[in-house]
């Protein structure tokens, strides 16, 4: 054979090497911004489908929240001449803390035998606790309402933010009614749940415990019947309670 022929054929070999492998470059790198292409496009998709669903629980939140202020505007409005000026939460606070029950379960029956006046309040403010910790975004329950995820699953990031903002509507009147409301013997008990909602959200850190400037022995006691991260950071625990 010609040595030229073989050295032409070489080159000829060597270029079209060389051209596939720049075609393989360039094949490589368009298939890479392809993929990142399409990793932006997933990442917005996420970003968006995270922001419908978050759009959707507050609308639903807020819708929730709205109701709640209804119900207990209307118990904490004096209701009439025969009521003497008092509210259905005057009336209720009447019966359970100045008739002293000797105990927890006994000041439960005399609020349960008034359920008619704010029965219907402490009803809505259960479920929207139980919404949101079964529907925030990222949360960690879900459709495993139970005691055991209640007590143990962890927060998700924004779920105390929701639950503070329903928390902060709860005047110290209706804080210590929901107390001796939650009050129950034990986990087959229907009010299980409410308690360990009350125990996860620290729904009863901004509780006093005193009536009318005197510590009253009922609200000490729920001091013993609740976990103590019912009560957060308490600026009202220790005080009057354990001189």
């Amino acid at each position: 054979m010609n040595p030229l022929l073989s050295f032409l054929g070489l080159i000829a070999l060597l270029l079209t090497i060389v051209l596939q492998s720049k075609e393989l470059e360039s094949t490589r790198k368009e298939l890479e911004r392809s993929a990142l292409a399409q990793e932006k496009t997933e990442s917005v998709l996420s970003e968006q489908a995270k922001t419908q669903v978050k759009q959707q629980f507050e609308g639903t939140f807020f819708s929730l929240l709205d109701q709640h202020n209804k119900a207990l505007e209307k118990i904490a409005t004096p209701t009439g001449k025969w009521t003497n000026g008092r509210s259905d939460i005057d009336i209720v606070r009447e019966a359970v803390f100045e008739r002293a029950a000797s105990n927890l379960a006994g000041a439960k029956d005399a609020l349960e035998k008034k359920n008619g006046l704010c029965g219907h309040y402490f009803r809505i403010l259960y479920q929207i606790l139980k919404f949101i910790s079964t529907n925030v975004p990222d949360g960690n329950i879900g459709i495993n309402f139970d005691g055991e995820h209640i007590k143990n699953s962890p927060l998700a990031p924004n779920e105390k933010m929701y639950s503070n903002i329903l928390r902060s509507f709860l005047s110290y009147d209706i804080t210590q009614l929901l107390a001796i409301n939650c009050h129950c013997i034990n986990s087959q008990d229907t009010y299980w749940k409410f308690k360990l909602l009350i125990e996860r959200y620290a729904f009863l850190e901004h509780m006093p415990f005193e009536i009318d400037s005197e510590a009253h022995q009922l609200l000490l006691s729920t001091a013993e019947f609740y976990d103590q991260s019912a009560f957060g950071k308490s600026q009202f625990k220790g005080t009057p309670s354990d001189e």
